[in-house]
């Protein structure tokens, strides 16, 4: 076993002392370009040119910086290897990057940090210099790619908000003047809307979200979601409005509805999309549609879907709905109590 430890090293050694000859971190960034734009392409290619080639420019930049910082820093410690500023300044890096890609949030990433930091301290302690050189390069490497991988999707997030936003040219409305009862009636007077809102469930307003959680065809008008800080935990539901003079309909919801599901199958959070048919029993409903999917975010079996809704001002509200399956039930508890407490064009009273 130590044998074969020792032939890594030595080959692993070899490789890095080749490629950090003058002309190799240009050459490297090259091979970088020719690699990450492709996939960059491949990944985005279910959004317009303009976006896809303004993604392709972020991450690339991003990316392009990381790699040659890293260069620069492994050539340092190439030559004075054990520096203890080089050392910490990887060590904050890599936690850094570790936690702007939410691993530390799973008990497995801290265990996979815990046990790194050890293996590094062994190192130091040994002294073993070729050992800590390969280390210190895996780690900037592993940072390289979660900061690059993290730039993509921020810039991902922006241009979906970007292009669902400016598609129907909405002048929007202050949305954020909802009124609450003890009971928690939930009342807004701009849209003439209201419902009750379930136990276990809180409510966001449109100025407390993020632009990930606005994404969509209308204008966001609030939230309900079964965490007080994580409104992507299902069961939820996200409010959009259009008004009236869009004169949107039915196929309009079904279109945008789906062009939302591609982008989060493009993301790589769900797989296995099935389109299931059921029929909702509120009257105002005007139509619904739901597909069950897979979530690779949290692994399991989930549904998502929409109602469509009209208000007394003849407005459309979409009512964005994600939550889990539930057998022999349209939906389940907390959503069926959410839908059944709607009231349109009359205050809710308070006890």
């Amino acid at each position: 076993m130590l044998q074969i430890l020792t032939k890594i090293k030595n080959h692993a050694s070899g490789f890095f002392a080749k490629f950090l000859a003058p002309k190799t971190p240009r050459n490297l960034l090259i091979i970088y370009s020719i690699i990450a734009i492709p996939f960059f392409i491949y990944h985005e290619s279910h959004l317009p040119w303009h976006y896809i080639f303004a993604l392709c420019i972020v991450s690339l930049v991003v990316g392009l910086f990381l790699t040659y910082v890293s260069l620069y820093i492994i050539q340092l410690y190439w030559r004075e290897t054990f520096h203890p500023i080089i050392e910490l300044g990887v060590v904050i890096l890599f936690i850094f990057a570790l936690w702007l890609a939410e691993v530390l949030v799973f008990e497995a990433g801290t265990v996979f940090l815990f046990i790194l930091v050890a293996i590094a301290f062994l190192i130091r302690v040994l002294h073993l210099a070729e050992y800590a050189r390969l280390l210190l390069a895996a780690c900037l490497i592993a940072s390289n790619a979660l900061i690059a991988f993290k730039a993509l999707q921020g810039a991902e997030v922006l241009s979906a908000y970007l292009l669902f936003k400016n598609k129907y040219q909405i002048e929007e409305k202050d949305l954020n003047g909802w009124a609450v009862t003890d009971n928690n009636q939930y009342w807004n007077e701009e849209l003439q809307f209201g419902f009750t809102l379930p136990e276990g469930f809180y409510f966001f307003k449109p100025e407390n979200l993020t632009m990930e959680n606005k994404t969509g065809a209308g204008q966001i008008a609030g939230l309900l979601a079964f965490s007080d800080h994580d409104a992507e935990r299902y069961p939820f539901v996200r409010i959009f409005y259009f008004p009236d003079y869009l004169g949107f309909q039915e196929n309009q919801a079904v279109t945008e509805f789906s062009e939302f599901l591609k982008i989060q199958v493009s993301k790589g959070d769900i797989e296995d999309i099935q389109e299931i048919q059921q029929k909702e029993l509120e009257p105002f409903i005007l139509t619904s549609k739901f597909w069950t999917f897979y979530d690779l975010l949290r692994p399991r079996y989930a549904k998502t879907g929409f109602i469509l809704v009209d208000t007394p001002n003849h407005d459309k509200l979409l009512l964005h709905i994600t939550e889990n399956l539930e057998k022999g039930e349209i939906h389940e508890q907390g959503i069926r109590e959410f839908l059944s407490s709607i009231r349109f064009g009359n205050r809710l009273q308070s006890n």
